[in-house]
């Protein structure tokens, strides 16, 4: 069998595009579809998960490949081919009761996360040994390195492996780790492309707070071993991850509006504004009680915080970034 060659960059956009617009409309018709979910909060996070695989992954990788009449390289050019079953596969394991069936669905969509984990280390790689690896290429790196776990998140929710949290939890933590995790990431990484020298300092600031502040709450999480956390580890994770995200949040609208696109701007605005109030929701669910005013339940936070990440920042953030393609600093 032939290896697979590599496409160009500008058919891989085009690809890329195409997948994200079929993916988007497959999105939309689902929301007319049965899922194999509780209805309520389970329904509405499935939907919320399923955003980003459809459209918003493909967006986001086109965004973070710079125009080009360059080869693309054979691993993403891999990835983008990987995207469609892997899309189906997530698609389908929400559609089949939880069970085996479903969870071999789900693990479809590893296949692409992996592939794209392992574009982005090789390029991080790259940069490193060339002295060229700053903040926001990091933070790209580090976003689509940790796709593959929301993708492990999917597969434990929809095969009804027993994680002593339940199902919608370990659905919800599917979506943390596809938007807080990943998404957010990607996003910081292509803003830190597009700013001045006089930013820099600030930017690889609140990127190791992302980071740092992700994996906190995680394992602060795993260490509580409870739906609602209550670790130490994992307050202080979600008052770092809070502070950066919305301090990154801050620095997009600022930035959005100096864009010559002034629709893309506008989009990247939108999209930082939209995860500065987000996670402003985020600290009132976890510190609410500390400071005395009472903290929202899981189903308003879906319903609110979720949306919010995922059209406000998700979608808003990955077009606009697909209109403006930065290139490495």
């Amino acid at each position: 069998m032939r290896p697979l060659a590599p496409a160009a960059v500008p058919f891989l956009t085009q690809r890329l595009s195409r997948i994200a617009f079929a993916g988007m409309i497959a999105w939309l018709g689902l929301l007319f579809l049965p899922l194999a979910t509780d209805t309520g909060t389970a329904e509405e996070a499935a939907h919320l998960v399923l955003l980003a695989p459809l459209a918003l992954i493909p967006l986001f990788l086109t965004a973070s490949v710079p125009a080009s009449f360059a080869p693309a390289p054979r691993v993403l050019t891999a990835a983008s081919w990987l995207l469609i079953p892997g899309m189906i596969g997530a698609a389908g394991s929400l559609l089949v009761p939880e069970g085996v069936v479903a969870g071999a669905l789900a693990a479809v969509w590893l296949l692409p996360t992996v592939t794209l984990a392992v574009w982005a280390a090789r390029e991080a790689l790259g940069q490193w040994q060339s002295a060229r690896l700053d903040a926001a290429e990091a933070a790209l790196a580090l976003g689509w390195a940790t796709l593959p776990g929301g993708a492990l998140w999917l597969v434990l929710a929809r095969s009804g492996i027993d994680t002593g949290y339940g199902s919608l939890v370990a659905l919800l933590t599917a979506a943390h780790f596809h938007y807080a995790g990943a998404l957010v990431l990607v996003w910081a990484g292509l803003l830190g492309r597009t700013l001045p020298a006089r930013w820099h300092r600030l930017h690889a600031g609140l990127v190791v707070g992302l980071a740092v502040g992700f994996w906190g709450v995680a394992a602060g999480i795993a260490l509580s071993r409870g739906p609602a956390g209550g670790s130490l580890v994992e307050a202080l994770g979600v008052a770092v991850l809070t502070a950066s995200a919305i301090g990154m949040g801050g620095l997009g609208v600022v930035r959005g509006g100096a864009f010559e696109d002034r629709t893309a701007g506008l989009m990247v605005a939108v999209s930082g504004g939209a995860l500065a109030l987000a996670m402003v929701l985020a600290g009132w669910f976890q510190f609410g009680t500390r400071l005395g005013v009472d903290p929202p339940d899981i189903a308003w936070m879906t319903a609110r915080h979720g949306w919010l990440n995922a059209f406000g920042f998700g979608l808003w953030g990955a077009l606009g970034w697909r209109r403006v393609r930065p290139r490495t600093r």
